[in-house]
């Protein structure tokens, strides 16, 4: 019973308190990643989702693991996407950028060395490594934090699954 109890409580807390992450996972650089030297930053950035599906919603600013968002990687330029239908977009501007609120984040999330070549056949063949578009398991975020993975890499070597 006190296990429910908890798991009720934390379940309010996380919709009246949006944190920008949750408890183990920070947002900063990730230390795994090569140091910035010559190496490219790549960021995650987010778009209002209330926009992208025609819906006009107003509300307060907040941040969170449960916000509607989007989620996408930018990386030298581009923008990486993943959408329902497993559709995966590569462009130089956000879809519905013009209209619908959202962007990078300020700080990157780290450097790179791969090549904008490696990233795009990645994000071109992420489908056929880790499946369908999947609302709860394999969503735009799950791919943001795989690309970032891939982009985190040390050294020039572009995974195999990506070729």
């Amino acid at each position: 019973m006190r296990f429910y109890l908890i798991s009720f409580l934390l379940y309010l807390w996380t919709l009246f308190f949006p944190v920008d992450s949750w408890w183990f996972v920070s947002s900063g650089n990730d230390k795994g990643c090569p140091r910035r030297g010559s190496a490219s930053p790549f960021y995650f950035g987010v778009t209002d989702l209330s926009c992208l599906n025609g819906k006009k919603k107003r509300s307060a600013p907040a941040r969170g693991v449960w916000d509607y968002t989007h989620r996408f990687i930018y990386y030298r330029g581009y923008y990486f996407e993943f959408f329902v239908g497993s559709f995966t977009r590569i462009g130089s501007s956000r879809l519905a950028g013009s209209r619908c609120r959202g962007g990078i984040e300020r700080s990157p999330a780290g450097y790179s060395y791969l090549s904008l070549d490696c990233i795009k056949r990645c994000a071109r063949r992420y489908r056929y490594k880790y499946g369908l578009y999947n609302v709860v398991l394999n969503n735009c975020h799950n791919f943001a934090n795989r690309m970032s993975e891939v982009l985190c890499r040390r050294g020039y070597q572009c995974p195999s699954w990506c070729n």
